[in-house]
């Protein structure tokens, strides 16, 4: 063949190796025995001469043309690579089930890779729909004796920034909690949900109107407040985008107010229900009032001056801060402020989950591209008398890899267009579930970045994937490979090496993932098994909002309350109705300082939470009483004012003492307090934000005397909790048919909810733990199956001198396992180091948690056990006589 190969046109080797070796590739297995070895023989020289002489006609041909000559350079160049990616799609196809394999572990990594990227392009990379973002700052106050870092600030404190900070362009204020009111529609009631802010909102973030003039600065202010923006969305479904919209009047709430303005379609900040936007509305003689710079309820965002930086500007701001300290030492005495990048403080508290679980699904696929890379390199061991075959006719060893490398690129070209589309199904799921995200200001998509990202994440898979058989067929023995079909001993033992090297390299990664996976399943078993202080099952919550319109007074408001608590009493299968202001694992209210009668001056209490309900919240929810007495239909409205106080205030505030019957207030002086409030008793705890959180100190007003007309209604029932909600509505509809029910919530939902973020981090790391399991478990089956393969001379040898199977098994497995153990180790040495990025994110374990490494290192070795067992078993039952003969 070299001979033939010899009178072959030059560039003939090159050029037309691909279809040389699709002819060689294309024979049956090689025949046993002399007769049949000879006529391959023959069938092979006569597809070599039919070759050379078609390469023979058209080089004539070719001289006898245009006086053209040959391609070359980059379209030579080209021509190879489209050769090289057709014989590659053809030898892949040839071995499907190999293709399928690697396809699906590549897909399964570049999935995971493209849903988790789009959360992170959505929250940390994608622009904020705001015009000169970047220009935007978010400022905040900080007070240590709250433990303040990034807390809302006082309305007066934010005005003077926007007076005397120069460096700013305009400062505009907006309220993070999202009010609902009551829009009377054709005569019927419906809720609509808007949020409060300053009149220069809009103005500020440089977002445009899609209709009308929007509104001004003015419009903060009480004289000037009657104007409204209309959500683009609320425009379309309520208005049927009638242009003629801007002037129209909506009567919410007992409030006439007139649309000046439709915000651009997409525009939903600072939340993504938003449907109004209505300004403050303030006398203008609040800020000077004490109030307005000791209540602490408004977001202020600022645009950055030209020519400003973030450095100056802050400056700035603590000059601004430290001369109001001065000036109002009552309120501000140890008050400071902060402020950062708009989008660094939207995104604050979802960098560390994403950047997590971008780790793990890098991770992930490293995992993948190692698994393909050591079935390429099994295949390349398969191959190596093509590979000689292409050195033999003169191939290069840069041509040879680059065809290894173009065979990874068609995989991972498979690969990844099937991981795209299950990344889209991935980011369709994500979206779905909302767990972190910056509300109102991006969401979740498969745009231009995230398809670029995909097909760069899979040109670099298919690149590492076959980077090791790259390596490998360069460094391979010509002479060698035309010897027996390549299986000297020489090119065994270094493939053999290679092969353990990324099994180990595949154990050490799906440990890092597992331990992952393993630390939040333990934090979230830890979270669930805490006592939220109530008993959740059997009760509903509905929200409710009384109107001043027609009960403008207290009493009206506590009357209506009352009738709407003995209707639904009265009802079968009702227990107990009680009403609350905010439900537990929801937040509270407000919080303050706190005094007592009987301290000393100096004496102050730092930080209480309040919330407001009657004696029905606590039997609903199955709060106990621990000491003192509950509310009584004899603490009226206008009596000495009572409250409860929960286990953590008493402990905190009254150590060792009781406090049953002291006096206290919510001021830092007493000579300044204007109410007093009597503790009349102690009740259990609850959690107030998260079952994570410990419960904090926290007082709770009686209903009727600290009074609101937004209120929950907590209902037990012994029957269907899905019953309770319609029953609700009919009787609020009997009581005055133009309140609505505003929310319904289950307490188990509200309990369920509060651990979002932990249960969602824990599906997302078990999915991936899970798939790093398979695809470890298919690295170490693969490599002790091409043991097990390579050593059957060996072990007919074994097994005609009388080794026993058990001995053939426990040899192979321990083989396997040699190589697992390595992995394990390294693994779990670098979970040490590894898993301390996820300290804040765990509960009541360290991630060095002794428990849950042997736990993983435990599991992840009884699955390495059970993918060497089953190669193992099939090397055991070998015939040794058959294997003798065939060898």
């Amino acid at each position: 063949m070299a001979a033939l190969m010899a009178l072959a046109p030059r560039g003939f080797r090159h050029q037309h190796e691909a279809e040389v070796l699709w002819v060689h590739d294309r024979r049956a297995a090689e025949p046993r025995g002399p007769v049949g070895r000879a006529w391959f023989a023959v069938r092979e020289v006569m597809g070599m001469v039919r070759l050379v002489t078609a390469a023979h006609r058209a080089e004539a041909a070719g001289r006898r043309g245009n006086g053209m000559t040959t391609t070359g350079g980059g379209a030579h160049m080209l021509d190879t690579l489209v050769q090289d990616t057709r014989f590659g799609i053809r030898t892949l196809t040839r071995s499907p089930g190999f293709a399928i394999t690697a396809v699906l572990a590549l897909a399964l990594g570049i999935a995971a890779n493209t849903a988790i990227f789009s959360a992170a392009n959505a929250f940390l990379f994608r622009p904020l729909p705001f015009q000169d973002a970047d220009r935007l700052v978010m400022l905040y106050e900080t007070n240590p004796e709250f433990n303040w870092t990034h807390a809302d600030a006082a309305p007066a404190n934010a005005l003077d920034w926007r007076e005397q900070v120069e460096a700013f362009e305009d400062l505009a204020l907006y309220s993070e909690f999202r009010g609902q009111g009551t829009w009377i529609r054709d005569g019927e009631p419906e809720l609509v949900r808007y949020v409060t802010v300053s009149g220069n909102f809009f103005q500020v973030l440089g977002a445009e109107m899609a209709l009308g003039p929007g509104m001004t600065w003015a419009n903060t202010w009480e004289d000037d407040a009657r104007a409204v923006v209309i959500s683009h969305g609320f425009w379309q479904s309520h208005f049927g985008g009638d242009p003629g919209v801007i002037g129209q009047r909506m009567e919410i709430s007992s409030q006439s107010l007139e649309i000046v303005g439709v915000a651009a379609e997409g525009f939903s900040f600072p939340n993504a229900e938003t449907q109004i936007w209505s300004p403050y509305g303030w006398a203008p003689g609040a800020w000077e009032e004490v109030w307005f710079r000791r209540a602490h309820f408004v977001r202020a965002v600022a645009r950055l001056a030209p020519g400003a930086t973030l450095e100056s500007a802050d400056a700035g701001l603590q000059v601004v801060v430290s001369r109001l300290q001065e000036e109002y030492p009552a309120t501000n005495s140890v008050m400071g402020a902060g402020m950062m990048p708009l989008r660094s403080f939207l995104t604050m508290d979802v960098q560390r989950p994403l950047y997590v679980l971008l780790a793990a699904v890098g991770l992930l696929l490293l995992l993948a591209c190692a698994n393909v890379a050591n079935l390429l390199l099994v295949r390349a061991n398969d191959r190596a008398r093509e590979v000689s075959l292409r050195y033999a006719l003169g191939a290069g060893r840069a041509r040879v890899a680059r065809q290894m490398v173009t065979e990874g690129l068609v995989l991972a070209g498979a690969g990844g267009a099937l991981g795209l589309a299950l990344g889209w199904v991935g980011i369709k799921a994500l979206a779905a579930q909302q767990p972190v995200g910056i509300v109102g200001a991006t969401s979740l998509a498969l745009d231009v970045r995230v398809v670029a990202f995909t097909l760069i994440t899979a040109g670099v898979a298919g690149v590492l994937s076959a980077a090791a058989p790259a390596w490998r067929v360069t460094h391979s023995d010509v002479h060698a490979g035309l010897k027996d079909g390549g299986r000297s001993g020489s090119r065994g033992r270094t493939s053999v090496r290679a092969s353990n090297g990324l099994v180990a390299l595949e154990v050490a990664l799906s440990v890092l993932i597992v331990v992952g996976a393993g630390l939040m399943v333990r934090s979230v078993w830890l979270i669930r098994d805490v006592d939220p202080g109530f008993q959740p099952d059997g009760v509903v919550a509905v929200q409710f909002g009384v109107p001043s319109a027609r009960y403008a007074e207290r009493d009206d408001v506590w009357a209506f309350n009352q009738e709407f608590i003995g209707a639904m009493e009265a009802r079968p299968g009702i227990e107990a109705v009680g009403i609350v202001q905010q439900l537990p694992l929801a937040g509270t209210s407000w919080s303050s300082s706190v005094i007592a009668e009987d301290w000393e001056p100096e004496r102050v209490g730092f930080e209480i939470l309040h919330r407001r309900a009657d004696a029905g919240y606590f039997d609903a929810l199955g709060i106990p009483l621990v000491q003192g007495r509950m509310f009584a239909d004899s603490d009226g409205a206008d009596d000495p004012l009572v409250v409860l106080v929960n286990e953590t205030f008493a402990e905190e505030h009254f150590p060792g003492e009781d406090p049953i019957g002291k006096r206290i207030a919510y001021e830092r002086r007493a000579e300044d307090a204007e109410y007093w409030y009597e503790i009349i008793g102690i009740v259990g705890d609850q959690h107030q934000a998260s079952p994570s959180v410990a419960p904090r100190a926290e007082v709770f007003e009686l209903a009727n005397q600290d009074w609101g007309r937004t209120n929950w209604m907590v209902i037990r029932g012994s029957g269907d909790p899905d019953a309770i909600a319609p029953m609700a509505r009919a009787v609020l509809r009997e009581l005055d048919p133009l309140i609505p029910i505003s929310q319904v919530r289950p307490l188990r939902q509200v309990w369920r909810a509060s651990m979002q973020r932990d249960e969602f981090l824990l599906t997302l790391l078990g999915a991936f733990g899970l798939s790093a399991l398979l695809l470890a478990a298919l690295g170490v089956y693969g490599v002790t199956a091409q043991a097990a393969t390579r050593r059957s001379h060996e072990i007919g040898i074994r097994m005609a001198l009388g080794a026993e199977r058990g001995q053939v098994l426990g040899m192979i497995v321990r083989q396997g396992m040699g190589v697992v153990g390595i992995g394990l180790v390294a693994g779990l040495g670098a979970a040490l180091v590894a898993t301390r990025g996820l300290e804040s994110l765990l509960f009541q374990i360290e991630p060095t948690d002794p428990l849950t490494l042997g736990g993983v290192g435990a599991l992840l070795g009884g699955v390495a056990v059970l993918a060497c067992l089953i190669p193992a078993r099939k090397a055991a039952r070998i015939d040794p006589a058959e294997t003798l003969r065939r060898e």
